[in-house]
């Protein structure tokens, strides 16, 4: 009988944080744990700290990290004047040379950000062959010098062009799904509740601070809106400071997914005013939920959401307001949703594994 592939995931936040990449690497895990004998090797998230990701059916290994949120991981990033997220991987990558995991047990090792693909790639050429990395996108200068380019694959559409016209690469592109729970069983109906919703890490790329600004001044909260800001990060205690208070603004922190589904169900929009997306998860989620979307138009978005979500101007609060209050009419609000689940539905999880899958073993 042969036996199961070998397969390490590497991915050092998906234990610690929620987010997109998080999130991708946590579903790719669910599905794929039954066709390979799986592990996912992941940052420690510290003592007493909850771990995010559901291991049922597969090994989660955890090693000691400084995360980019950690008092250390900003000192060092300041003192050696780099990012977060590189002191992020650099410390990982410490700790796993002294851990005693023998990667070379492994059959396939996956990477989900780019310094881990590039530190993987520089530490351990000798398993180059066994190599494959999923990523959202490359800004590292000399990133494929390091890393063979057909060992690469892009989530989302908005990297490979740049990565075509900077380096003169081509790197396949891939969708992502939606997790099934987000479907509603039956067709939603116009909401009682005006609830606002926002899902993401807080941090200024989303522009959460902006989005607590703008309602805490719209006089919305007077209608009967509410704004639901869900997700932790850098911006957290800022906003809690500022709005804290604020009538309307309500702050969840961390969820887990069944949590974010249920705010969801209740939600009468989701909003996402972000300058930065791979793919955008959580606008697909959103749609999946049945809950109409307001964002900025970005190519990243537009490339596979076409006109699905409403596109308000780049942080123009009168902008934002009026596309908002157009949801009010029950008519309108209904067909954009109506419209919405059915798109969302043509993305699913299970076939983009089955992708992942095939691209790892093709070779």
């Amino acid at each position: 009988m042969t036996r199961p592939l070998n397969v390490l995931f590497l991915c050092p936040t998906v234990a610690c944080y929620i987010g997109g990449t998080e999130t991708v690497v946590s579903q790719l895990a669910r599905r794929m744990k039954d066709k390979v004998k799986l592990t996912v090797l992941s940052g420690d998230p510290g003592t007493g700290a909850k771990v995010l990701v559901d291991a049922s059916g597969y090994t989660l290994r955890t090693i000691s990290f400084a995360g980019r949120d950690s008092r250390f991981n900003r000192v060092l990033s300041k003192l050696l004047m780099t990012s977060r997220f590189k002191i992020e991987s650099r410390t990982f990558f410490r700790s796993l040379a002294k851990s005693g995991i023998d990667l070379a047990s492994f059959d396939y090792i996956l990477t989900f950000y780019e310094a881990d693909a590039f530190l993987l790639e520089k530490q351990y050429p000798a398993l180059r062959a066994r190599f494959r990395h999923f990523l959202p996108g490359v800004s590292m200068r000399g990133f494929f010098r390091r890393v063979p380019a057909r060992d690469v694959y892009f989530f989302g559409y908005r990297a490979a062009p740049r990565a075509q016209r900077k380096w003169g690469v081509q790197v396949e592109s891939l969708p992502l799904g939606v997790d099934e729970p987000f479907f509603p069983d039956v067709l939603p109906r116009f909401p009682e509740s005006r609830r606002l919703v926002f899902v993401g890490r807080l941090d200024k790329s989303k522009h959460v601070d902006w989005l607590a600004d703008f309602f805490a001044a719209s006089g919305l909260a007077a209608r009967g809106y509410q704004l639901d800001i869900v997700g932790d990060g850098p911006l957290q205690q800022e906003l809690l400071e500022q709005h804290g208070r604020s009538a309307g603004i309500v702050f969840h922190g961390r969820k887990r997914q069944d949590e974010v589904i249920g705010l969801l169900r209740q939600a009468f929009l989701l909003l996402h005013p972000t300058d930065l997306e791979s793919f955008g998860l959580t606008i697909l989620e959103g749609m999946a939920a049945g809950v109409p979307v307001i964002t900025h138009r970005l190519d990243s978005i537009a490339v596979w959401a076409h006109e699905h979500p409403r596109y308000a101007g780049h942080l123009d609060a009168a902008s934002w307001k009026q596309e908002i209050l157009k949801f009010e009419d029950p008519a309108y609000w209904e067909a954009t949703s109506a419209a919405n689940l059915a798109f969302a539905k043509t993305f699913t999880w299970d076939r983009i594994a089955e992708q992942v899958y095939d691209l790892t073993t093709a070779r």
